[in-house]
């Protein structure tokens, strides 16, 4: 019964959807990983949660400038490289979507 119910109501859209992403010393790729992200949720509402995680690198800076110019943009800082699975789960405890 209850998937006769969503099959009556058609397919609905995703409120929000969020995308967490580390970041560690990828100053090359962040802006490319931007626009495809872009890309691949062209018409949804997103937001692009990046958690810099210790980077040595301009990757702090290229956060900051994204988040500049796109308002779904979000950098988190992590003060050293914890590692992936902590930056991840700090950039879930930002996420909204």
């Amino acid at each position: 019964m209850e998937n006769s119910a969503l099959a009556l109501s058609g397919p609905r859209s995703p409120e929000l959807v969020s995308v967490v992403a580390p970041i560690y010393n990828e100053e090359g790729t962040i802006g490319e990983f931007h626009a495809r992200v872009c890309a691949a949720l062209e018409g949804l509402p997103f937001e692009l949660v990046l958690v810099d995680d210790g980077s040595s690198d301009g990757s702090p800076l290229m956060l900051e400038t994204l988040a500049a110019g796109d308002s779904r943009v979000r950098g988190v800082h992590l003060s050293r490289n914890f590692g992936n699975h902590t930056a991840l789960t700090r950039g879930l405890g930002h996420a909204s979507g």
